[in-house]
């Protein structure tokens, strides 16, 4: 059995074709052949099908080998086209081959065209199966999900993939082929230039750099380059391989994320600092109410204690704030109209903005009830409401002019666009905070000439808006006569205490630590009205203490205090149910009113 070709003769000559017949059938092949003698014929047989061998005569009446070479290589055709004639020269043998033929025969020698026939099908073959590796790597290239391209070290695409169109944001190939990279693709021309500067890259591996692209709408991208470098013998460089991941999502995510931790790292600092620093508080705050009370109303030191006190009052709001940004305030959530809320402190913001600035007060007819610590969410529209600005929309936005390249880092603790000495920074810190501690979420858009919108989200509730919880009258009276049980291991801080509430007439039993004060109690006689406690102490913490107690004295009430808030009597920030609680750093009428308070309970 031979080998099957599909041959097309281009010959006059009956006779002529059947001795190239017999020739092929005697080296080892079957064809399956077709005779034409005109271009017309040609061009038909061309059009039927496809062939693996053209065999055309040199010489024909109207028509020649030559023409119909012409014809053949016309149409792209990569099919061995072998000449022959019984009559030849060298010019038309150069001719020939000069015109795209792939061999030419003497008739007289047919000998010759075994060896040529072989040595064309064979090469044929190769040609067809790099062209079929060459197209299947082509549409790989193609069907990529990410842009590869070829380009010139001065900065003109080669060659790109639809990847690479549709991250730059044109519309085909041939808009891209167009551009000039440093121009046209990216952000920074400088850019371009100071990494083809490090030429680092190799033929061998891909080197991983990152810039900044823009596209055709102008939106700027990072992305990633893989950059592999195809250089000459003198090792300079022809051209690049690149593949390209679009990583501006991911680098956003990623800068969110450090974000996240910056500020968290932050609030750990003063979650860790809140404790000693309120003790501190505690003892001058306390100390000057003491001194205040027994220093004439003409005295002249008065003054300076006073200066001492709002000194003390001013680092204690800054505490405050900072726990708040942390998400470690003491929060009294309670269910709230949020309507409510609004219209309770719109008067308190009118005198606050001042008479350049608009309020606008606009609530949706289907504004829920939110559980939430009412002060916390007055301080945020507080502290939105205090920045400069045209106009504020309360529940719906704050527009005041922020630049596009600040809002990344505005409620960052400390941040501030005011000048030196005109503000802590810790405004918005402050709102992050108690919005993030509450259960919702902050956004914030600004825009160059519009303002900027601040939307808070909060998490809804279906429960009943609840009455507001009665306090001590601030007339009634702060003094009393039982017996409080006193547990601080902060020695300056149980002195001041201690004799604040000597003060008020209170009998006062006090204890370093938790082991004392159950000694105390075992060993007093008479009753124990409140256990007054520190939480976190070395050995029986307050709440440990407080459960000890209450085995032997069911009846003894408890008031804790701590100027810690993550421990075991304040659970993220939120009181539990039915706890009475002291933050520190506190006041003198503070503590009286709130020992008052929970003795009368």
């Amino acid at each position: 059995m031979g080998v099957p070709i599909r041959l097309l003769l281009v010959e006059d000559s009956e006779d002529d074709a059947l001795l190239l017949l017999h020739e092929l059938k005697r080296g080892g092949y079957e064809p399956t052949h077709e005779r034409v003698a005109t271009e017309a014929g040609l061009a038909a047989a061309l059009d039927r099908q496809s062939w693996d061998l053209v065999i055309g005569d040199h010489s024909m009446p109207g028509f020649s080998g030559i023409a119909a070479l012409v014809l053949v290589r016309g149409r792209g055709l990569d099919v061995p086209f072998i000449c022959v004639s019984g009559t030849i020269t060298e010019d038309m043998a150069v001719a020939a081959m000069k015109a795209g033929a792939s061999d030419w025969v003497n008739k007289g020698q047919l000998k010759r065209l075994l060896p040529a026939v072989d040595r064309e099908l064979r090469e044929a073959k190769g040609r067809a199966t790099l062209r079929a590796t060459e197209a299947s790597y082509g549409t790989m290239v193609e069907q990529a999900p990410v842009g590869i391209y070829r380009s010139t070290p001065d900065g003109k695409f080669l060659a790109v993939n639809a990847a690479l169109v549709r991250l730059l944001g044109y519309d085909s190939a041939d808009e891209v082929l167009g551009l000039n990279m440093g121009r046209d693709v990216y952000a920074d021309p400088a850019e371009r230039q100071r990494l083809l500067d490090r030429d680092t890259y190799t033929d061998r591996e891909y080197d991983e750099v990152e810039a900044t692209w823009k596209r055709k709408d102008g939106r700027l991208l990072t992305v990633q380059l893989s950059v592999r470098a195809s250089r000459s013998a003198a090792r300079q460089v022809e051209y690049y391989e690149t593949f390209v991941r679009d990583v501006t999502e991911q680098r956003r995510l990623q800068a969110q994320l450090v974000q996240s931790q910056k500020m968290e790292a932050v609030g750990r600092l003063a979650g860790g600092i809140a404790h000693d620093f309120n003790n501190l508080l505690t003892v001058i705050t306390t100390s000057c109410d003491l001194l205040l009370e027994d220093l004439d109303a003409k005295d002249p030191k008065r003054e300076d204690v006073d200066q001492v006190r709002k000194a003390a009052d001013g680092a204690a709001a800054l505490t405050r704030q900072l726990l708040a940004f942390s998400r470690q305030q003491v929060l009294t959530p309670q269910v709230v109209n949020l309507g409510d809320v609004v219209y309770g402190v719109e008067k308190m913001l009118r005198r606050v903005i001042g008479e350049d600035v608009d309020l606008v007060t606009v609530l949706g007819p289907d504004v829920g009830a939110v559980k939430a610590d009412v002060g916390q969410l007055e301080q945020v529209l507080m502290n939105l409401a205090v920045n400069d600005g045209s106009k504020i929309l309360a529940l719906v936005a704050s527009s005041m002019p922020v630049p596009v390249s600040l809002t990344a880092r505005i409620f960052e603790p400390f941040f501030t666009t005011k000048e030196l000495g005109k503000g802590t920074g810790l405004g918005l810190a402050t709102v992050y905070g108690i919005v993030r501690q509450s259960g919702g979420f902050i956004w914030v858009y600004s825009e160059p000439g519009l303002g900027t919108t601040f939307k808070i989200y909060l998490p809804q509730v279906d429960a009943a808006a609840q009455a507001g919880t009665a306090t001590t009258a601030p007339g009634a009276s702060r003094q009393g006569t039982e017996t409080v049980l006193l547990v601080e291991d902060a020695a300056a801080v149980r002195s001041v205490i201690h004799e604040a509430l000597a003060r008020q007439g209170y009998t006062v039993l006090e204890a370093p630590n938790g082991a004392d004060a159950l000694g105390i109690a075992a060993g007093h006689p008479g009753p124990i009205h409140l256990l007054l406690t520190d939480v976190v102490m070395p050995g029986l913490s307050g709440r440990q203490l407080a459960d000890q107690l209450a085995l032997v004295r069911p009846d003894t009430k408890v008031l804790y205090t701590s100027g810690y808030t993550d421990d075991a009597v304040v659970r993220h920030g939120v009181l539990e149910s039915g706890i009475a609680y002291l933050q520190k750093p506190f006041t003198l009428d503070g503590l009286a009113r709130k020992v008052r308070e929970v003795l009368d309970g």
